[in-house]
């Protein structure tokens, strides 16, 4: 059941609205309705202002004003209504009321579209706390919704009730323009009815202001962080340990442009290759820094050390877990120690050689041979340098489950580290955070979430076959686009890679040249075949991450599709989650968990129909 707004204002003075809306929210089975509440037609002439608390349409059925009265008391004296302990009168009663708004609305919606004269436009008056008993020739007793009938039914059948008693009453009477077995409204004529009420009561921002109003909402919700930083910024080595969506990358990157300003040559690195990009661009104003000068170097920890063993990754060594894991960091840490040696020397210190250590991304990096290069990076090394570690240590850890617990690193190592948790939510609305902690089985979950809750639910639909998930795809991004969302505004990811992805099939127009990978990864492999004998290796996340920043393109205005592996750590306005077809391990859940917490304002999930009972 659709509701439109899909949420009901907290400060609302009705409570029986209020319960009504959350009878008409809570309905599973009748997804085809459409309900708009609160409806004001702007329209002098039909004095239907603020007079109409729900209308249900309903295909094959007809249209139901709804009025409610959700007053604990009710008397009638003289001919005039009393509601609780109201005392001014209402000449008109709650039936006539519904009747005139009814009868309004029908020549409103008539005179604009002649088409829904044979629609069928009924009233009933709803009771939520009294039970309503009394008979008159002003109404019919299945006019009436009470506290009874709402004790003995659902709300949705009771309201079809009495939609099916109206239509067997014109046909009784013979009323020779409604023909039953048209069945309608027919769901056009639905949509021709909805869109001509919100045409008359709703207004909508522009796509470009909404995107802006919303990437300040969570930019201003994100800096309220910063008094973690302000909180704790004597201590010179910090581990901040929060679940997605709490802010970690901004305060990366606050941290390292604090540090600039003191005067500090900091080295900011990360995991994900995406993420690095976008790291660069940030931090652009920060210069790079020149010998004895501070800025900001920022890098991925894998491109930090290519460049500094200036190596270049061949095809098979880009699929080749060992190569990042061991290879890399040990030829980068022998390059390493060279210049250092070089530099003292002459007296002097390696440009290589940091004065601060902010990673973002930390919980992927926790490996002994990137720690060894980085205590080397560091002046005054891991136990004595001024470094800030970002990560989700229990619930993104989807790289390498070998890495090391923070506990373990620094114990292993015998570091003195102060420990701060970040548990508030300052990116994802309400429902995403929730599916968040549900899905990825978050204990304890969120502290708090700041955005507020007035974007639509997220939404998940199911496929039986590769086809209908790509028409599923298709329409999500089409709904997307009307909706306001599209080019870089949507981001279509999967536990896939990129060829096996459902957006890498679509091969019809116009999609087929709306969307592109994240990465392209051709200018990586210089053109290059990956060789047959390593090719099983390249689902291996270390397949997201070599070195080659310019192969990722964040200024393109198409839709960008990859892997949950290649986008974690960025965000976008609009995602959609595709090829989910199993949660059977915690790998699979921490997947669903991190891809979820992507999206700042639409989320949509496309899952196999085998997972339907578990989601």
């Amino acid at each position: 059941m659709r509701l439109i707004p899909p949420s009901i204002s907290l400060e609302k003075p009705n409570e029986g609205e209020r319960l009504v809306f959350e009878r008409l929210a809570a309905d599973p089975a009748h997804p085809e309705w459409t309900v708009l509440h609160s409806l004001d037609i702007a329209d002098p002439a039909t004095r239907l202002a603020a007079e109409i608390d729900f209308l249900v349409v309903v295909p094959g059925k007809g249209v139901l004003v709804v009025e409610v009265k959700g007053t604990h008391s009710l008397r009638r004296k003289d001919g005039l209504w009393f509601y609780g302990g109201d005392r001014t009168p209402d000449g008109r009663g709650p039936f006539k009321q519904a009747a005139d708004s009814m009868h309004s609305l029908r020549s409103h919606l008539v005179k604009r579209h002649p088409g829904l004269g044979r629609v069928v436009f009924w009233s009933v008056v709803c009771f939520p706390y009294v039970e309503f008993q009394e008979t008159s020739e002003e109404w019919f007793p299945w006019q009436v919704v009470d506290r009874r009938a709402l004790a003995s039914r659902d709300l949705p059948s009771l309201l079809e009730s009495v939609l099916d008693r109206a239509r067997d009453r014109l046909v009784q009477r013979r009323a020779p323009w409604f023909h039953p077995e048209r069945e309608e409204p027919r769901p056009d004529q639905c949509r021709e009815i909805v869109q001509l009420l919100r045409g008359d009561f709703e207004l909508f921002e522009s796509p470009r202001a909404r995107g802006e109003r919303l990437e300040s909402e969570v930019r201003r919700y994100t800096e309220e962080q910063f008094e973690a930083l302000d909180a704790i910024d004597g201590n010179p080595r910090i581990v901040f340990d929060g679940p997605a969506g709490t802010g970690k990358t901004l305060l990366a990157i606050e941290t390292a442009r604090r540090a600039v300003s003191a005067g500090r040559r900091v080295l900011l690195v990360c995991f994900n290759r995406p993420l690095g990009r976008w790291l660069q661009e940030e931090t652009a104003a920060l210069a790079p820094p020149a010998a004895g000068r501070p800025g900001v170097t920022a890098r991925t920890l894998h491109e930090h050390m290519r460049v500094l063993a200036g190596i270049r990754p061949t095809p098979r060594q880009a699929c080749s877990q060992a190569f990042w894991q061991e290879e890399l960091p040990d030829r980068a840490e022998t390059a390493l120690l060279e210049r250092i040696d070089m530099a003292a020397g002459d007296g002097g210190r390696s440009r290589f050689v940091y004065d601060e250590l902010v990673l973002d991304e930390a919980q992927d990096m926790l490996r002994p041979s990137y720690l060894d290069f980085l205590d080397l990076s560091l002046e005054g090394g891991l136990r004595q340098g001024i470094w800030r570690f970002f990560g989700d240590f229990e619930y993104q850890r989807i790289y390498d489950s070998a890495a090391l617990s923070v506990g373990d690193f620094l114990e292993g190592r015998g570091v003195d580290a102060f420990r701060y948790g970040l548990r508030v939510n300052c990116r994802n609305t309400p429902r995403v955070a929730e599916l968040a902690m549900r899905w990825g089985e978050m204990r304890p979950g969120y502290k708090r979430v700041r955005r507020p809750d007035d974007e639509p639910a997220p939404l998940v639909r199911y496929w039986r076959d590769e086809e209908q998930q790509r028409r599923l795809l298709v329409e999500a991004l089409e709904e997307l686009r009307e909706a306001g969302f599209s080019g870089a505004d949507v981001a279509v990811i999967s536990p896939a890679g990129d060829d096996g992805c459902a957006a890498a099939g679509l091969t019809e127009a116009p999609w087929r040249d709306r969307l592109e990978p994240l990465v392209r990864e051709a200018r990586l492999l210089g053109g290059e075949d990956v060789p047959a004998a390593v090719a099983g290796e390249g689902d291996w996340p270390a397949a997201c991450i070599p070195s080659d920043l310019d192969a990722v393109d964040l200024a393109s205005h198409r839709t960008r599709y990859c892997s949950i592996y290649r986008f974690k750590g960025l965000e976008a306005p609009a995602v959609v989650i595709t090829d989910v077809t199993s949660l059977d391990d915690a790998g699979a859940r921490s997947l669903l968990y991190v891809g979820c917490t992507r999206a700042l304002h639409r989320l949509v999930i496309l899952a196999h129909e085998s997972l339907r009972g578990r989601l």
